[in-house]
This record gives C-alpha cells, sequence and structure tokens, in this order.
C-alpha cells in the first residue's frame, strides 16, 4: 500500500499527467454541475408560478387542446371529450348498514373513476370537482370508503390527501389539469387554483405501504434530480481517468519500463488511486455548490429535510457507492481488454443492456396495482446492475430499506471479486494493455 501511494504521489507530479486527469475535466464537469443547478431551479420555479393568462388570440388553438388529448385516448381509446359526468353518491347497504354501496347499476365502480372520499357523502357539495373532470372522466363517485385507482380524500377540517394506486390512475387524476368545456372563462383560472382542489398527487407502493408524493414540492425530487447526474459524472470520470493514465505512458511508450520497475500490482493500486483522487477533487469542489443550490431551493432547508429522511438517505448511500465503483470496474476491464473484441463487448454493453432492461421491467410494475408488482420491483431494486434505475431514484421511491442494503452488498461483493481478477489479468497481459 505505501508503495502504491508513493507511486501514486509521483504520477501526480507530472505536470502534463495531471493537467489531463484533473483539471480540465474537473472545471468542465463543475460548469456542468452550476449549469444543472441554475436549470433545476428555473423548471421548479415555472413549475410552482400559476398559469399564464390566455388571450382571445388562443382561445381557438385550447378549444383543439380541449377536444382531443392523448392522455384520454391512452385511457379510453378515444382522445373525444367524454360524455355528461355522472356524480354518484354512496349510502349504506339496507342489508348491512356498515357497507356502502352505489346508488345505481350506472355508478358501478370502475378503475379509470375518481372518488372523493368524505365523512358526508350526503351532504357534500362536489360542485367544482363536477367542473374540473367534466369531460375528462366517466364518474366521480362521493363516499367513505370506496378505493377506485384515483382517490381524493377530503377530511372534516378541508385538508385534501390525493393519491392513487397505479399509473392509470395518476392519469386520471392529470385530466383535472386539462382544459374545461367553458374555456372563455378558464383562461382566468390557474394550474393553482386547481391544484388546490386535487392537492399534491401521491402514488401508493404496495411493497412499502405508503404513498410516494410525485409533485415539485417533494423536497427529494430536486434533490434526486442534482445528485444523481453527479453521480453519474463522478462515474465518468472514473471511468476516463483509469484509461487515461494507461494510454498516456502507452502512447509514450514507457509503461512496460515503469511497470516492471514499479511492479505490477503496485502500479495497478496506484492506478486506482488515481481514480479515487479525481473523482475526489470533483466531489469535494461540486458538493458544496449542490448543496448551496439545494439550501436555496428547499423551503426548510436541506439539513431537515436530510434528517427526517436519514434512514433511507443511509442505506441509499451505502448501495450506491459500490454500485457505481462495480459501474466503473465493469468499464475499465472493457478498457482493458479492447484487444479482445468479444470480451470488450461483453463488459461495455451487456451490462447496460441489463440496466436498461431492469428500469423498464421496474417502470412497467406501476400498470399493475397488484402486491406482486411491489416483489417484483423490491426483487429488481435488490439486484446489482439491473437495478441502477430504481438504485438512483430511491431517495423519492424509497423502497425496502433491506433491498438496498442487499443492492450494497452484492454490488460490493462482485466489486472484490472483479477488481482481484482484474488485477491477476492486468499482471499476465500488459503487453496487450
Amino acid at each position: 500500500m505505501i508503495r502504491a501511494l508513493r507511486i501514486a504521489w509521483a504520477l501526480v507530479r507530472v505536470p502534463n499527467l495531471t493537467c489531463q486527469l484533473f483539471l480540465l475535466p474537473i472545471v468542465l464537469s463543475l460548469i456542468v454541475v452550476i449549469g444543472q443547478l441554475v436549470t433545476t431551479g428555473i423548471f421548479l420555479e415555472a413549475a410552482s408560478r400559476s398559469a399564464p393568462l390566455i388571450g382571445a388570440e388562443k382561445v381557438e388553438a385550447r378549444e383543439k387542446e380541449a377536444d382531443r388529448s392523448p392522455i384520454r385516448y391512452l385511457l379510453y381509446g378515444s382522445g373525444e371529450r367524454r360524455p355528461e359526468l355522472r356524480v354518484c353518491r354512496w349510502g349504506p347497504n339496507p342489508d348491512n348498514p356498515d357497507q356502502e354501496v352505489p346508488p345505481n347499476a350506472e355508478c358501478k365502480l370502475d378503475g379509470l373513476d375518481v372518488a372523493i372520499r368524505v365523512t358526508n357523502p350526503e351532504e357534500f357539495v362536489a360542485d367544482d370537482y363536477v367542473s374540473v373532470f367534466q369531460g375528462q372522466i366517466d364518474r366521480l363517485h362521493i363516499c367513505k370508503r370506496c378505493t377506485p385507482e384515483a382517490v381524493i380524500s377530503i377530511s372534516d377540517k378541508g385538508e385534501k390527501l390525493t393519491y392513487s394506486y397505479s399509473m392509470w390512475g395518476v392519469a386520471v387524476l392529470s385530466l383535472a389539469f386539462l382544459p374545461s368545456p367553458d374555456l372563455r372563462s378558464e383562461h382566468r383560472e390557474s394550474v393553482r387554483e386547481k391544484r388546490g382542489l386535487i392537492g399534491n398527487i401521491s402514488l401508493f407502493l404496495s411493497e412499502t405501504k405508503r404513498l410516494v408524493n410525485l409533485s415539485i414540492s417533494n423536497p427529494a425530487v430536486p434533490f434526486t434530480i442534482n445528485v444523481v447526474p453527479l453521480i453519474i459524472i463522478a462515474l465518468w470520470l472514473a471511468i476516463r481517468a483509469h484509461g487515461k493514465v494507461l494510454d498516456y505512458f502507452s502512447q509514450n511508450n514507457v509503461l512496460l519500463p515503469l511497470v516492471a520497475a514499479t511492479g505490477k500490482r503496485a502500479f495497478y493500486s496506484a492506478l486506482w488511486m488515481l481514480t479515487s483522487a479525481r473523482v475526489g477533487c470533483f466531489l469535494a469542489a461540486s458538493i458544496p455548490l449542490v448543496y448551496l443550490g439545494l439550501e436555496n431551493m428547499s423551503e426548510d432547508g436541506l439539513v431537515p429535510v436530510i434528517l427526517e429522511r436519514w434512514q433511507i438517505l443511509s442505506a441509499w448511500f451505502f448501495a450506491v457507492v459500490p454500485a457505481v465503483g462495480l459501474s466503473t470496474v465493469i468499464s475499465s476491464i472493457a478498457d482493458l481488454k479492447h484487444r479482445h473484441s468479444a470480451v470488450s463487448f461483453m463488459y461495455r454493453y451487456i451490462p447496460l443492456i441489463l440496466a436498461l432492461a431492469g428500469g423498464i421491467a421496474w417502470s412497467a410494475t406501476f400498470i399493475f396495482p397488484y402486491d406482486w408488482a411491489g416483489h417484483i420491483r423490491t426483487f429488481i431494486t435488490a439486484i446489482p446492475v439491473i437495478g441502477l434505475a430504481p438504485l438512483f431514484i430511491a431517495p423519492v421511491t424509497e423502497p425496502l430499506i433491506l433491498a438496498l442494503l442487499v443492492h450494497g452488498a452484492l454490488s460490493l461483493g462482485t466489486l472484490l471479486v472483479l477488481v482481484r481478477l482484474n488485477m491477476r489479468w492486468f499482471a499476465a497481459h500488459l503487453e496487450e494493455v
């Protein structure tokens, strides 16, 4: 270890190598981080404002938008506006007062309906919700306990909790923000007013039995938007650093003499030390920038948000560090074995394909509002490489902590095995590098 540290320090003192390895890439990466923070801030500010007023010249365009909707086409097979909205007020079952029943057969519950849960369905005034959902859905249920895919729960104090059991329900609720039939008066209604009726839309996850806030008011959203690209940039710097040193000395025809003089194992260890140093310099410069940016974006500050979610964030950090390290080692193996086209292709593209397939499969499970879909999401999250996509957004979705811990442990074990095997290959095939 001491010998490897001395070799790494000696390599750092090579001016040209240091400039290529540290200075220019880190400066460019920091520019990307700053641009990302500015873009996120502008997006959040724009999303939190009301919709702009619509002048008379834009009413015709909004009418066309109101008549056809791709969301309605996805849900109902037709983008046309729906028939007259049917309001269904549920009441007690005459045979069993503890149960609720719809008023008639036309009010039979459907997954694409919306339910407004209140304590007194008979007395609740639903005129505002009828105006919002008119032409968007078929039935609006007012009940105490009915459960379609989309539910708006209103307490006696007027507090709203809007959630869905699947992405279909989220799509149904999003219809509320489409233009209403009365476009001539709707141009003075803002998105904020509609949001006041609907509230923040959340998604119920069966595996954790909790609601995930999908709105921008969730502080985990800007945190993930900014931290995940930071991780990806660090991964890119690590991958490039590993090959940069080898290319630098190979092009100058000094790699073999240098390794012969210092020792293969010590040189390979020094190579990874330089890679870690490059990533460390970038993180040391970028983390304060990201922290200050997120501190300004959060209403309550970043520290309370972190303390509130310290358990999931700790498990996420435990999982994401070895997962990124594993991805770096796999990419480095592809670079080292570039002369073995089949092996290089396997290490370079198969992990990307697996990660993409895992992300698609994980996303597809949200279509199904069943417990088995949650079990599949947990299983995918726990698998290294395949579960990278759900791992990256774990601060928002907050999966089972056990799944994150398993992902981290498996990634760490695979990482150690690959590093040891890669070191042996490097020592035996130095002339092929």
